[in-house]
């Protein structure tokens, strides 16, 4: 009979300290909100995309990623540029790695070259590594250069 009277004092307690949350103070909520709100860190990696159907003519330069695929007339210069499947450039460019789905034509300096199955691609190509898939089509110079 005591027992019984023991043990539901015992675990009232045991449940009252299960519910028991410690304050907190404002110093640590600004801090985890402030962290959960900043920008991303390096805003480079996100892609800026000129998306299918529009057409762009002029000249560009950027540090970043850029996804083409609409229409592009001009001059680039970026970090990384990809040419998808709808995708036209016509112009020059200069980027450390470009990758082409679509149509490339016109001169590229460029480190790192993927040339993907579908991929045309007409002009003067300098480039340091490069990559062909079967299925692509290139006319023009391709010079490989001997420092990246």
């Amino acid at each position: 009979m005591f027992n019984k009277l023991k043990q539901t004092k015992v675990n009232q307690n045991v449940q009252q300290e299960q519910d028991y949350v410690e304050p907190v103070s404002k110093k640590t909520v600004s801090a985890a909100v402030s962290a959960a709100a900043s920008p991303v860190p390096d805003a480079a990696l996100k892609p800026s995309i000129i998306s299918e159907g529009a057409v762009f003519d002029g000249n560009l330069t950027f540090n970043g990623v850029l996804h083409l695929d609409g229409k592009y007339t001009g001059n680039i210069k970026a970090d990384k540029i990809t040419i998808g499947k709808n995708g036209s450039f016509n112009g020059s460019f200069e980027a450390d790695a470009v990758i082409v789905f679509g149509e490339l034509k016109g001169d590229v300096v460029c480190r790192d070259l993927t040339l993907n199955a579908g991929s045309n691609v007409c002009g003067n190509i300098s480039y340091f590594s490069i990559k062909v898939q079967p299925g692509s089509t290139v006319s023009g110079e391709l010079i490989c250069t001997q420092k990246p």
